[in-house]
């Protein structure tokens, strides 16, 4: 069992906030003690008096030697060994998480000395302390508080305590990196929606996601650590990579509104269009390439709007992202083959959908999903689909990212002479819970 003892002029107050929770628990189970002991119960005076004052002058009272010494050889005599005595306070080392480790796992009995006042004698740190440790650099009225800190810190660390080492060693500070976000349901809260990596179901998705997240934390908030990393590795030169990409990238405005497309929306959908053309025939892509007409062209658009299933994204005035939502059976969906539909179910399948290139890789392609979700959610369909040119990588990303499974492969109607062969995607969407 590992112990803590700690000298303190406030004992109840802080064996109440350690014998909570987690700890409280451990305690019970007997993988850990934790015992606060009152150093004026070792004064030899009828006062009870523990400070006087400095010598060479000054303000305030300094904490004597002599009771701090019986209490700690009391604790001493009490001990199967020698236990290790640490003195909180503003001048020593900054605890780490590195030091957490050290003093769980190099030592199985701790004695944590709360200062109070202006200081201690030195002469008892000289005599009686193996170390002294500092919460960081500011300075507090006791030892009290950074003792409870040093406390929880190790104590949560000592076999028994958390359910499984996983519990810690994810977190921030373990191997250097902070800890990435973490997210809990509703889905959407406040207009602010889940990251779609985490929504997949596929793990090896939403670790790498997590790993990216802890490199731009620490990058961002802590460059001290960052510098210390080791990300030599291919994996981690590629997120790198990605982190310094996205910098790159536009932000979006705060307020977007999806809204049914009209006909004065028509020439900045073209515009958009065009550019996505483009995109695609830079990339290999033979999708969007039928000339005569352009596809999708103004007759497309205008018949989507007849049929209420086209939207834009409107980012603070101007178009961002266009979008068809069609609903019922997609005659091009019949013949799906090395595969299968999940559901005969009604869906919604998204069509004919583009984000403006200075909107490109800003996150609005999510949004752009996110929406079509909620539309499909209001018209009490649970079904997404969608298809796209195996080649568009970009957009089965895009896919995958918010959650659509592969299903097979389906064949669309095109010009003569390009490829009409795509790859069929689908997802059940779940209400918000």
């Amino acid at each position: 069992m590992y112990r803590i003892d700690i000298m303190t002029l406030f004992p109840d107050t802080v064996g109440d906030v350690l014998s909570e929770s987690i700890l409280g628990r451990a305690q019970e189970r007997d993988f850990l003690r934790i015992e606060t002991h009152q150093i004026r119960d070792y004064t030899t005076n009828k006062q009870n008096q523990v400070d006087d004052y400095p010598y060479g002058g000054g303000h305030g009272a300094i904490l004597q030697a002599d009771p701090l010494y019986r209490c700690w050889e009391h604790l001493c005599q009490q001990a199967e060994g020698k236990p290790h005595t640490v003195f909180l306070s503003p001048c020593g080392r900054t605890f780490t998480q590195a030091d957490a480790k050290r003093l769980a796992w190099e030592h199985d009995h701790l004695i944590l000395v709360c200062g109070h006042y202006e200081g201690v004698d030195q002469r008892f740190i000289d005599a009686c302390v193996d170390e002294e440790i500092s919460l960081g650099d500011f300075v507090l009225t006791g030892g009290e508080i950074a003792a409870m800190a040093v406390a929880d810190a190790v104590s949560r660390l000592v076999p028994g305590v958390l359910a499984d080492p996983s519990c810690f060693e994810n977190e921030s500070h373990w191997d250097g990196l902070l800890e990435y976000p973490q997210y809990s349901r509703p889905e959407v809260w406040h207009g602010m929606a889940v990251p779609g990596e985490l929504l997949t179901g596929d793990h090896a998705a939403v670790e790498r996601w997590r790993r990216k997240q802890s490199i731009a934390r620490t990058r961002a908030r802590r460059p001290d650590l960052f510098d210390k990393l080791d990300l030599s590795s291919k994996e981690d030169q590629k997120l790198l990579a990605e982190l310094d990409r996205e910098a790159s990238q536009p932000l979006l405005p705060e307020k977007i509104v999806c809204r049914p497309a009209v006909e004065a929306d028509i020439p900045a959908m073209e515009s958009i269009a065009e550019a996505a053309r483009a995109y695609l025939r830079e990339h290999g892509v033979d999708q969007w390439q039928d000339n005569d007409p352009p596809y999708p062209s103004r007759a497309h658009f205008l018949a989507d709007m007849a049929r209420r299933e086209c939207f834009v994204l409107d980012c603070g005035g101007e178009i961002g992202a266009f979008f068809t939502l069609a609903a019922g059976k997609d005659p091009n969906y019949a013949a799906i083959t090395d595969g299968k539909w999940a559901s005969d179910a009604p869906y919604v399948t998204l069509h004919r959908c583009a984000v403006a290139p200075q909107w490109r890789g800003s996150g609005l392609s999510d949004r752009m999903v996110r929406e079509c979700e909620r539309l499909a959610l209001e018209r009490g369909i649970c079904w997404l689909r969608a298809d796209t040119h195996k080649k568009n990588k970009a957009m089965q990303g895009l896919l995958r990212r918010r959650g659509l499974q592969y299903r097979g492969n389906v064949l669309v109607e095109v010009a003569e002479g390009h490829d009409p062969r795509r790859v069929a995607y689908e997802k059940r969407i779940r209400k918000q819970r």
